[in-house]
């Protein structure tokens, strides 16, 4: 309890838009220092999520996001010899062997990260992993209602009996997408903000801030509060160091 008091106190106050006074690296160093190891594990799960889509931009050529547990050397030796990494990216390395292959199959891993990991995630992080991908999926029915797009298709890698690809597959073929209450504010900034890539990006990451948020609510001077709070502050930073083609590249990954 008093490590977390400590680290939650030393957090400064962040929001969407407004430079940080601290940089996500100082607040894993400060929380690498306060945490024991097995608190520590969490934040590397926390973080696991940007190392899978550094893998998309590693093949991309595209800047990494140095908020993952592995830094670009480490992650092209990773991939290219194994270790700290699932096994259901060795499974997906096997399967396709040519980068382009890769590439035009990512969603699939994306799927796989999901259906393998959350099982295992209990709390905030369970909580935190589903709020992702069930906006990334709203994304995807919104983006392929709006370009007349086979949504079946687009979620081939999906598990169609999970109630949540369901309910968005039974629509696919109704004039307008309607999705769970919980992401009806996801619909209604898509349809205003459509053609502004970044304007858009923009309002789809307070979405995703305001909902860690309810997760840390109730949650003083507790993990999931620091958990909480190095996730917007990640997404905080992110939105720092984004010029407009980057956030029309961001906005592609975050739909796919």
């Amino acid at each position: 309890m008093c490590d977390f008091y400590f680290v939650i106190s030393a957090f400064p106050p962040i929001s969407l838009g407004q430079k940080s006074e601290m940089t996500y690296e100082e607040a894993r160093q400060m929380v690498a220092l306060n945490l024991g190891p097995s608190d520590w594990s969490q934040v590397v799960i926390l973080q696991r999520l940007a190392d899978i889509r550094n893998i998309r931009a590693l093949w991309l050529r595209e800047p990494l996001d140095p908020r993952g547990n592995l830094k670009e050397n480490e992650l092209e030796e990773t991939l290219l010899v194994g270790g700290d990494l699932p096994p259901f990216v060795s499974a997906f390395l096997n399967r396709y062997e040519s980068e382009e292959d890769r590439l035009r199959y990512f969603p699939s891993l994306m799927a796989s990260l999901y259906r393998e990991i959350m099982p295992h995630l209990k709390g905030f992080l369970r909580n935190y992993y589903r709020i992702e991908r069930e906006i990334r999926l709203c994304l995807t029915a919104l983006r392929s209602k709006a370009a007349h797009r086979d949504l079946i298709r687009e979620l081939q890698f999906e598990d169609p009996f999970d109630p949540f690809v369901a309910q968005l597959i039974a629509q696919k073929d109704e004039k307008e997408t309607i999705l769970p209450e919980e992401y009806e504010d996801l619909k209604r900034v898509f349809l205003e903000n459509r053609s502004e890539p970044k304007k858009l990006y923009r309002a789809i990451l307070q979405i995703r801030i305001s909902h860690i948020e309810d997760l840390e609510a109730g949650q003083p001077f507790a993990l999931d509060q620091v958990l909480g709070y190095l996730a917007r502050l990640s997404i905080v930073e992110a939105w720092e160091q984004l010029d407009e083609e980057r956030g029309r590249m961001a906005l592609q990954e975050v739909c796919r």
